[in-house]
Protein backbone atom coordinates (compact mmCIF):
# COMPACT_ATOMS: atom_id res chain seq x y z
CA UNK A 1 0.00 0.00 0.00
CA UNK A 2 2.75 2.50 0.93
CA UNK A 3 4.64 1.68 -2.29
CA UNK A 4 1.55 2.59 -4.33
CA UNK A 5 1.18 5.88 -2.45
CA UNK A 6 4.85 6.64 -3.00
CA UNK A 7 4.54 5.97 -6.74
CA UNK A 8 1.36 8.03 -7.03
CA UNK A 9 2.93 10.88 -5.07
CA UNK A 10 6.04 10.82 -7.24
CA UNK A 11 3.95 10.76 -10.40
CA UNK A 12 1.90 13.70 -9.17
CA UNK A 13 5.07 15.68 -8.42
CA UNK A 14 6.46 14.97 -11.89
CA UNK A 15 3.20 16.05 -13.53
CA UNK A 16 3.10 19.28 -11.54
CA UNK A 17 6.72 20.04 -12.42
CA UNK A 18 6.12 19.30 -16.11
CA UNK A 19 3.08 21.58 -16.14
CA UNK A 20 5.07 24.40 -14.56
CA UNK A 21 7.90 24.00 -17.07
CA UNK A 22 5.53 24.00 -20.01
CA UNK A 23 3.69 27.05 -18.71
CA UNK A 24 6.93 29.00 -18.34
CA UNK A 25 8.43 30.17 -21.61
CA UNK A 26 11.35 32.39 -22.49
CA UNK A 27 10.92 36.19 -22.27
CA UNK A 28 11.48 36.59 -26.00
CA UNK A 29 8.72 34.08 -26.77
CA UNK A 30 6.38 35.93 -24.43
CA UNK A 31 7.21 39.25 -26.09
CA UNK A 32 6.70 38.02 -29.62
CA UNK A 33 3.35 36.40 -28.79
CA UNK A 34 2.06 39.36 -26.81
CA UNK A 35 2.74 42.08 -29.36
CA UNK A 36 5.12 42.70 -32.23
CA UNK A 37 8.39 44.42 -31.37
CA UNK A 38 8.68 47.77 -33.11
CA UNK A 39 12.12 48.74 -34.39
CA UNK A 40 11.72 52.52 -34.10
CA UNK A 41 10.23 52.66 -30.61
CA UNK A 42 11.76 49.62 -28.90
CA UNK A 43 14.95 48.49 -30.65
CA UNK A 44 16.45 51.72 -31.96
CA UNK A 45 16.57 53.40 -28.51
CA UNK A 46 18.57 50.44 -27.17
CA UNK A 47 21.00 50.69 -30.06
CA UNK A 48 21.30 54.45 -29.71
CA UNK A 49 22.14 54.01 -26.04
CA UNK A 50 24.71 51.23 -26.60
CA UNK A 51 26.13 51.93 -30.06
CA UNK A 52 26.10 55.73 -30.41
CA UNK A 53 27.91 57.52 -32.07
CA UNK A 54 29.81 54.98 -34.20
CA UNK A 55 26.90 53.17 -35.87
CA UNK A 56 24.63 56.17 -36.43
CA UNK A 57 24.74 59.07 -38.87
CA UNK A 58 28.18 60.66 -38.88
CA UNK A 59 29.83 57.77 -37.02
CA UNK A 60 32.92 56.00 -38.30
CA UNK A 61 31.10 52.64 -38.66
CA UNK A 62 27.86 54.02 -40.10
CA UNK A 63 28.85 53.32 -43.71
CA UNK A 64 29.54 49.63 -43.02
CA UNK A 65 26.93 48.89 -40.35
CA UNK A 66 24.17 51.48 -39.99
CA UNK A 67 22.21 50.58 -36.86
CA UNK A 68 19.35 52.91 -37.73
CA UNK A 69 18.13 50.31 -40.25
CA UNK A 70 16.28 47.12 -39.27
CA UNK A 71 17.96 45.22 -42.12
CA UNK A 72 21.37 45.65 -40.49
CA UNK A 73 20.09 44.18 -37.23
CA UNK A 74 18.56 41.20 -39.04
CA UNK A 75 21.82 40.63 -40.91
CA UNK A 76 23.91 40.71 -37.73
CA UNK A 77 21.50 38.52 -35.75
CA UNK A 78 23.08 37.07 -32.59
CA UNK A 79 26.26 39.06 -33.14
CA UNK A 80 24.35 42.00 -31.66
CA UNK A 81 24.78 40.45 -28.21
CA UNK A 82 28.51 41.21 -28.07
CA UNK A 83 27.57 44.73 -26.90
CA UNK A 84 24.02 44.25 -25.60
CA UNK A 85 24.38 42.44 -22.27
CA UNK A 86 21.20 43.45 -20.43
CA UNK A 87 18.81 40.42 -20.32
CA UNK A 88 15.70 42.53 -20.97
CA UNK A 89 17.29 44.25 -23.93
CA UNK A 90 18.51 40.90 -25.25
CA UNK A 91 14.99 39.49 -24.92
CA UNK A 92 13.59 42.39 -26.96
CA UNK A 93 16.24 41.92 -29.63
CA UNK A 94 15.61 38.16 -29.76
CA UNK A 95 11.88 38.76 -30.13
CA UNK A 96 12.54 41.28 -32.90
CA UNK A 97 14.80 38.84 -34.73
CA UNK A 98 12.34 35.97 -34.23
CA UNK A 99 9.36 37.84 -35.63
CA UNK A 100 11.27 38.44 -38.86
CA UNK A 101 11.60 34.66 -39.27
CA UNK A 102 7.86 34.10 -38.86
Amino acid sequence: MSVKLFILGSLAAVLILATCLLATSSPSAQLSKAQPVDFQTQIRPILEKRCQPCHFTGGKMYGKMPFDRPQTIHTLGDKMFTRIKDPKEQALLRAFLAQAKE
